[in-house]
């Protein structure tokens, strides 16, 4: 039997407004019919500041902090809270709905993509990469709500001996759903917090720590650190051994590039 066919795209590092762009610009072309399914891998060529669809930027964001040090903001068009891109692999996975490798519920999706993250991550690897369930939560939760991305970890996402390695977000339209992760290549949890406002001194020191202690990063769990390209191989092939699929590599098509162009202008 044929393999389905998808479109894999490996951007590199680059800047945080266009890496948010060409995510949606893929994800508007799939709704329309008109993008195949589509796994992209890139990273971020400076230190980024990237907050959820309706974040309260005001309320969750010193603003002031950023401007400091110089550390650009962008807003996501998926959920979840605020997360600093510096040190880190980030994939996307962009599919229609229906779609045959994917149920059509969003915790179906969220538990296949998350699937294939874990068998990337072993093939990296990490030893006994773990998907968090409803019985199996990081510590933290439960507390006064953080503006921090990683200071929890939701259903799906991927742990390793219990701390967060990989956080993750889904956007879903009628007819085609996007997911984007991020796995910590190392962290800087003191500027990540810096950046953000909290209702209380002591509120940010306890998310400082909860940071600190209930995360891992890819270098810390393993003997040797990896090149982002050999990272990008084992994605490579964890997804393609998931989905049982074969890659065409392939550049954006002209519509996806004049949505990115749209995108970006209403980003400024």
């Amino acid at each position: 039997m044929k393999k389905p066919v998808w479109r894999l795209i490996k951007d590199g590092s680059g800047d945080g407004r266009l890496n948010m762009a060409i995510d949606r610009a893929i994800l508007t072309a799939s709704e329309r019919g008109q993008a195949p399914a589509t796994l992209r891998l890139y990273g971020w060529d400076r230190p980024t500041l990237s907050i959820g669809y309706s974040q309260n930027k005001l309320k969750d964001i010193d603003n002031r902090q950023c401007e400091l040090r110089n550390i650009s903001i962008v807003r996501r068009f998926t959920g979840g809270r605020a997360l600093l891109h510096q040190h880190e692999f980030t994939y996307s996975l962009v599919a229609s709905i229906p779609h045959p490798g994917f149920p059509g519920n969003l915790g179906g999706a969220f538990c296949a993509v998350s699937k294939a993250v874990i068998l990337s991550l072993e093939k990296a690897g990490v030893i006994k990469p773990e998907m968090v369930g409803k019985e199996k939560r990081i510590p933290g939760r439960g507390q006064k709500r953080s503006p921090a991305c990683f200071s929890t970890s939701n259903h799906w996402e991927i742990s390793v001996k219990g701390k967060k390695l990989a956080g993750s977000a889904q956007r879903r339209l009628s007819r085609a759903f996007l997911q984007h992760g991020s796995i910590l290549l190392d962290k800087d949890p003191e500027l990540a917090h810096s950046l953000l406002r909290y209702f209380s001194d002591s509120a940010k020191e306890q998310e400082l720590r909860n940071l600190t202690s209930n995360t891992l990063t890819l270098n810390e769990v393993l003997p040797v650190n990896l090149e982002w390209g050999e990272l990008a191989q084992c994605f490579e092939d964890g997804f393609r051994e998931t989905f049982s699929v074969s890659w065409k590599p392939g550049p954006l098509s002209s519509l996806e590039m004049e949505l990115v162009e749209k995108y970006l202008q209403e980003s400024e």
